[in-house]
């Protein structure tokens, strides 16, 4: 099987484009977790993984933008090796996809819903209020 990074580099490269990595350790020294970012100039989109490894991160983060750009129609689900055979829900092959948007009725990543419910005030309530 291809590797994802290597397929959404050679996706990139025929859009002259480079995927950009971002790798951060998280966590103490015992439990070690690395946060990984890709983003790709063109799309207003993150694509975010962690793992114990640097390397399993930056495979999760590529595989989370290149799920992202199936969602939004800008990549078809069978070009993709890991996806094969998997159609996209809620994308219409009729309709028309302007990069870094999502078609109609096409829900955003949960990191990206959280965070629109934040910024429109929604979202249930404040944290914060623990005893002592």
């Amino acid at each position: 099987m291809t590797d994802i990074k290597n397929f959404l580099y050679a996706w990139c490269g025929k859009r002259k484009v480079t995927p950009s990595y971002d790798i951060r350790a998280a966590g103490n020294k015992n439990r070690q977790k690395f946060v990984c970012e890709v983003r790709i100039d063109g799309f207003n989109y993150t694509g975010m993984g962690n793992s114990t490894s640097k390397k399993d991160a930056q495979t999760n983060a590529a595989r989370d933008f290149v799920n992202y750009l199936v969602r939004t129609g800008a990549m078809k689900a069978d070009e993709v090796p890991s996806l094969k055979g998997i159609e996209p829900d809620a994308v219409d092959s009729d309709q028309s996809v302007v990069p870094g948007e999502l078609p109609s009725g096409v829900p955003p990543a949960p990191h990206l819903a959280i965070k629109s419910e934040r910024d429109s005030g929604g979202g249930g309530g404040g944290g914060g209020g623990g005893g002592g």
